[in-house]
């Protein structure tokens, strides 16, 4: 595990604030170290993919790995980093029902790129925007079916332009046309075509 640790692409262990950069096309999985109090050497190890996520790290000597699905994440939440202080530090999570198994992907001591990153990790993993209540539930930020935001129902739209005023086309259709008199009746001619 010490040998994949020191492996990792790209390793960052920063506290209190993460930074990092959301790969592009083959770039997956993301690897880096986050903190983690259990661990042995108070660290381990994430393999993030669009398809799961790993986590290693060492306890009492023996190395755990847990792999879960990413559909097992409920999303990515933005959260307070100190929600009873005075710091604005935000944090955009990776939420698992289990606690433990959540990951803080970026935190910052301020809000201003928090939404661009909440975004883009959200579409960037297809996971829904979550919003993190008061009392630490989550709710999702929109409405969503699946990976689709659920807009409202616009109207229709007024005619406006330099066609405002033109003629329905529906006018411009030719009508059926209706015979005239009696209809031809043709009896012993010759047909064209041979038969037998």
């Amino acid at each position: 595990m010490r040998q994949m640790m020191a492996e990792a692409r790209p390793l960052r262990t920063t506290y209190p604030y993460v930074t990092l950069e959301r790969p592009a096309g083959e770039g997956w999985p993301l690897v880096f170290q986050t903190l983690d109090e259990g661990a042995d050497d108070g660290v381990r190890l994430v393999e993030l993919g669009l398809d799961r996520v790993v986590l290693r790290r060492r306890v009492a000597g023996v190395p755990m790995k847990a792999a879960r699905p990413l559909r097992d994440y409920r999303g990515l939440a933005v959260a307070l980093l100190d929600p009873e202080g005075e710091d604005e530090g935000v944090a955009i999570v990776l939420v698992h029902a289990d606690s433990a198994l959540s990951v803080t992907l970026y935190s910052a001591p301020h809000i201003d790129d928090v939404v661009a990153e909440w975004r883009g990790w959200a579409e960037a993993l297809g996971l829904p925007m979550l919003v993190t209540e008061a009392d630490g539930t989550h709710r999702p930020a929109y409405p969503q079916i699946g990976r689709l935001l659920v807009g409202e129902a616009r109207g229709r739209r007024a005619r406006r332009g330099a066609l405002k005023h033109r003629r329905p086309s529906v006018y411009c259709r030719r009508a059926a046309g209706r015979p005239t008199g009696e209809p031809a009746v043709h009896r012993g001619e010759r047909e064209m075509f041979a038969r037998d």
